[in-house]
């Protein structure tokens, strides 16, 4: 059960918009969001809570709190979790030893495959494996 803290609107800068439950990342603009480019990417603003089909448009993005967001693979609850790729999905955080990583939060239940919703805690924080 997602639990709302603080929302935030962002306009959205992808073509073809974005779904719900999904990471996004600060825009080239103040104001603006956009999903991931790659795994592990930086400068996250949080996890959409609505979906926005259209480029331009305001989606709501969950920035503090319990949210749903959609998994890439098998997750255990309690585990540290971070963008898993360009979608917005998110992942356990599995880099390298001596990665820098940027973790979204915490599970806070488990997933067992890719597509299932895990509900995660945000505690957005960089750090080193």
């Amino acid at each position: 059960m997602a639990i709302y803290l603080m929302d935030k609107t962002y306009r959205i800068t992808n073509s073809g918009g974005v779904a719900s439950a999904r990471v996004v990342v600060a825009g080239v603009s103040s104001g603006h969001c956009a999903l991931p480019a790659a795994a592990n990417a930086g400068k996250i603003l949080g996890v959409t809570v609505t979906s926005q089909p259209e480029l331009g448009r305001g989606v709501s993005v969950r920035k503090a709190g319990i949210v749903d967001v959609v998994a890439a693979g098998a997750i255990s609850a309690g585990s540290p979790v971070n963008i898993a790729d360009a979608t917005g999905r998110v992942k356990l955080v599995n880099e390298s030893i001596g990665t820098k990583v940027q973790c979204l939060g915490f599970a806070e239940t488990s997933a067992s495959s890719a597509g299932d919703v895990v509900e995660v805690f945000i505690s957005v924080h960089e750090r080193t494996i």
